[in-house]
């Protein structure tokens, strides 16, 4: 039964190696040792299982960690296969962000610690991540005692509505903040005296001294000159057309399992993918949404003035802060008005960004160690 078992084990990894990208004289070379195998030993072919696994999908990985103790442990940092495991598994959990990548300061490549320490980080990368959505999210958010509160805030209380129950709306509110806070004007973290105040969940919910209050609060208003620097551009636009289907829970609501909006949204616009630079990648790196939205989940007041923002901007129109009409954008279409953003949706553009720099500037421990 067992050398039946091999066998079979064996002819189903030596068809996948042929539909690799190894180069000839390495199938050649694999098949050779192959061959040569004990048949009662498959586990004997070290030098070739590690190449073949640098080559398989991650779904194929995840299967033959579990095969055996063998095949786990080539799987297991510091194994140069690990490392391909994780990185496998992550951009197919998440395709849309962007990971760590292995850099060195040496020359000649990447240390042997160094590599170690990648594959581990890989591997809590995909673990927090998944915990925090898929464990952290539900339990957090099946606490009706925060949700019932948000009724009482003019604000907060659209969260009630019912297709808000399982709180996976929040996986793409973090992934606005992200894009609004790396991609979005500076201004909303230099005018105003953003640059020297610190993030406040209280700034949210109530007008008060803070940057972008003071700013609609002056009896001459603000110039022209100002507006423009406050208005997004295609990129950064992003971000509210996230907020705006959010809200109104998008044509992408019947999916299941639900893809989160922000991956429909980024799927649907090729040009947008096509004009990523460093701080694109830097809006969609995983482990700083991963912290953030980690930072969301454990901080409740943080989580409320969030709420109150997206309702802030959304119930006034996003179009209102597009520099431009694109095109490429759903809201867009046919919006009424462009480039004239209503004075009360100031402050809560200040907030978000603040609050994604606030988060940026955490250490992952203090987002996510637990």
């Amino acid at each position: 039964m067992n050398e039946k078992h091999d066998s079979d084990c064996r002819s189903k990894y030596t068809q996948k190696l042929s539909h690799t990208s190894l180069t000839q004289d390495e199938k050649t070379e694999a098949t050779y040792h192959m061959g040569e195998t004990n048949d009662k030993d498959i586990h004997s072919c070290s030098c070739v299982i590690p190449i073949i696994f640098q080559y398989l999908p991650a779904k194929d990985l995840l299967c033959a960690q579990r095969t055996c103790k063998e095949w786990q442990a080539e799987l297991t940092p510091p194994s140069p296969a690990a490392t391909w495991l994780y990185q496998s598994i992550v951009a197919s959990r998440w395709p849309w962000a962007k990971v760590p990548c292995l850099t060195s300061n040496d020359d000649n490549g990447a240390t042997y610690a160094e590599a170690i320490n990648y594959a581990e980080r890989m591997k809590e990368l995909y673990i927090k991540s998944q915990c925090v959505q898929e464990s952290l999210l539900p339990t957090v958010w099946s606490d009706n005692d925060f949700r019932q509160s948000c009724k009482y805030g003019k604000y907060s209380r659209w969260v009630l509505a019912k297709q808000f129950d399982d709180g996976a709306f929040l996986i793409d509110l973090a992934w606005a903040v992200r894009i609004l806070y790396c991609l979005g004007p500076q201004a909303y973290l230099t005018l105003d005296g953003a640059d020297i105040s610190a993030y406040d969940p209280a700034f949210s919910m109530c007008a008060s001294y803070s940057p972008g209050w003071r700013l609609i609060s002056n009896r001459n208003g603000y110039s022209a000159m100002v507006q423009q620097q406050l208005l997004l551009g295609k990129d950064s636009y992003a971000s509210l057309e996230i907020l705006d289907q959010v809200m109104a829970q998008g044509k992408h609501a019947q999916y299941k399992p639900r893809k989160p909006l922000t991956a429909h949204i980024l799927e649907q616009q090729p040009e947008i993918q096509l004009s990523k630079n460093e701080n694109w990648s830097r809006a969609m790196d995983l482990e700083e949404h991963t912290k953030l939205l980690s930072f969301l989940l454990r901080h409740p007041e943080s989580r409320r003035a969030l709420l109150w923002d997206v309702d802030g901007v959304v119930c006034r129109g996003v179009t209102s802060l597009a520099k431009e009409r694109y095109e490429c954008w759903d809201t867009l279409t046919e919006a009424c008005s462009v480039g004239e953003p209503l004075s009360r949706q100031i402050p809560h553009m200040f907030n978000m960004a603040k609050l994604g720099q606030h988060v940026e500037a955490l250490s992952w421990d203090e987002c996510c160690g637990f």
